[in-house]
């Protein structure tokens, strides 16, 4: 098998496209694989802070929804706690859109893309690292990337897990057009909502984006 790739990346969400343009551009055949057709969506308030957008290097206004200069903590919707500030502190973005961006830029550097096929094994061998697609295909390359999430194959492949307890992480989000909603003043707008104690061992928020509301809660279940 012919060695087509110095890296291969696996998920296109923003740490793996982010991962493959900085190896592109370094000179390194480079290929990133995403198991769903993009743009596809993700349960994600898509709230930026400010040190993850100065990493991307380079300018998303394009795709930036709304900019947040507060953040408004509540405990089971009650005893507010307003923070405020004279300078952005994030930016909203929408997760089909940001991501997509993100893995169009990738492409600009030279990154080969394979979209809507998941990999399914990843070895290593005499010759460098084998990854295998569902449909067949089979790649061989110097380096594998594992940025397919929480339940990582590729990380699974190469440093099994002991056996541990087992938790759920659940995540919900709604969006909401601001014609659907009741009472939301604009100064309100600027500013993001965490509210903790109704989800265990996470939080609810209300992340205002250009159109509407993103709505949402997350936690880890046992």
């Amino acid at each position: 098998m012919n060695r087509e790739y110095d890296v291969i990346v696996v998920g296109a969400g923003p740490g793996g496209s982010t991962t493959a343009r900085f190896c592109a551009q370094a000179g390194l055949r480079t290929l990133l694989i995403e198991k769903d057709r993009l743009p596809r969506d993700k349960p994600c308030g898509g709230c930026l802070s400010l040190k993850s957008v100065r990493l991307i290097e380079f300018d998303l206004t394009p795709v930036i929804e709304n900019t947040i200069f507060g953040v408004k903590f509540t405990y089971r919707l009650k005893d507010p706690v307003l923070i405020r500030s004279n300078n952005p502190i994030g930016y909203m973005v929408m997760r089909e859109r940001f991501d997509q961006f993100l893995v169009e830029r990738a492409l600009e550097e030279g990154t080969a893309l394979i979209e809507g096929e998941k990999v399914i094994k990843v070895a290593e061998k005499d010759e460098g690292v084998e990854v295998q697609l569902a449909r067949g295909r089979r790649f061989l390359c110097d380096y594998v990337v594992g940025a397919d999430g929480p339940e990582s194959l590729v990380a699974r492949s190469f440093a099994p897990s002991p056996p541990r307890g087992i938790g759920w992480g659940i995540a919900v989000e709604s969006k909401i057009p601001f014609e659907s909603v009741m009472d939301f003043p604009k100064e309100q707008q600027a500013l993001i909502h965490l509210d903790f104690g109704g989800v265990p061992n996470g939080y609810g928020w209300v992340f205002p984006k250009r159109e509407g509301l993103s709505i949402g809660i997350g936690g880890m279940f046992q």
